[in-house]
C-alpha cells in the first residue's frame, strides 16, 4: 500500500512558499489544514514573520490555489 495516497485522502495538505523579490522561494511550510481559509491564515502569519518575502504562494498538490502579497 502506498502511504502517500493514504495520507492524501485522510487530510488536505498545503505547501506554502515564501517568495523573495528575486523570485527565490526561501521559505517552505507544509501544513495539514482543514481547508483553504486555514491555509490562508498561516500564509498571512508567514508574511508577518518573514520580512524578506514579498508573497506567499499556497499550493495544493501541483496547483497554485492562492497567493498573498505584501501591501
Amino acid at each position: 500500500m502506498n502511504n502517500f495516497l493514504a495520507l492524501d485522502n485522510a487530510e488536505p495538505y498545503y505547501t506554502l512558499l515564501g517568495v523573495r523579490p528575486d523570485g527565490v522561494a526561501s521559505i517552505v511550510d507544509l501544513i495539514a489544514a482543514d481547508g483553504l481559509p486555514h491555509a490562508r491564515e498561516r500564509a498571512q502569519a508567514l508574511l508577518r514573520e518573514h520580512q524578506s518575502c514579498i508573497r506567499i504562494e499556497v499550493w495544493r498538490g501541483g496547483a497554485l490555489v492562492d497567493q498573498l502579497s505584501r501591501s
